[in-house]
């Protein structure tokens, strides 16, 4: 057994009792991590990100057959300059699909919705952002069902609990890696195996230098 062999079994599973493995990335639900992994450098905003290059690197240990990553994409404000503080937003989102796709991923995007936010007596606060991939993921993991034994998915939402629940009453193996806190009861009861991100904060950091370099893609 290699050294890559020995750490997919002691931090992952065993690649041999799991056959082909597809790997989904819910990557909306995965940056939060962040929060709990590194809570102080994390206190008032996501500032030490989750690096995408070491989250493909970890998945490569099992040797899966596809690798797929579902995050969304801001939309430019074409009335100013890329550069501008008003698209930083778009940078960072871009930024971190295009470092998806150069690190292997098969990469599913659409555009982030604002949606209004009401207080309870009908008061407009303000617009909060909306992007959700389970209908993708859903019709991914279904429609792909037969190119692969075990689903890897990175995600905690308690959504994808019964869909988790048909694909093993097909004969399916299903691997879920979340941080504690975020891990549904859900996906959690339906798990073959259950992965705490806790214990892969130490590969998934992204080093300072890359945060300073790409400030903006660090601050949203």
């Amino acid at each position: 057994m290699n050294f890559v062999e020995l750490k997919a079994e002691y931090y992952l599973f065993k690649k041999a009792d799991f056959g082909r493995v597809y790997v989904f990335v819910d990557f909306g639900n995965v940056r939060p991590w962040a929060k709990e992994l590194w809570p102080e450098e994390n206190k008032f905003r996501i500032s030490q990100e989750v690096d995408i290059a070491k989250l493909a690197e970890i998945i490569n240990w099992v040797f899966p057959i596809k690798r797929l990553f579902y995050y969304g994409r801001y939309l430019e404000n074409t009335n100013f300059s890329k550069e501008h503080d008003n698209n930083k937003k778009y940078r960072a989102s871009m930024f971190r699909l295009d470092k998806a796709r150069k690190n292997g991923f098969e990469v599913k995007t659409k555009d982030i919705k604002m949606i209004p936010h009401y207080d309870e007596s009908g008061v407009f606060l303000n617009k909060v952002p909306k992007c959700n991939f389970d209908v993708e993921i859903t019709m991914d993991m279904i429609t792909k069902s037969e190119k692969y034994d075990t689903v890897m998915l990175f995600s905690g939402d308690s959504d994808f609990g019964g869909l988790l629940s048909y694909l093993k009453s097909k004969g399916k193996k299903v691997i879920v890696v979340c941080t504690r806190n975020r891990m549904s009861k859900e996906l959690q009861a339906v798990a073959d195996v259950f992965i705490p991100a806790e214990t892969l904060g130490g590969f998934l950091r992204l080093e300072n230098a890359g945060i300073k370099k790409h400030s903006a893609c660090a601050e949203v």
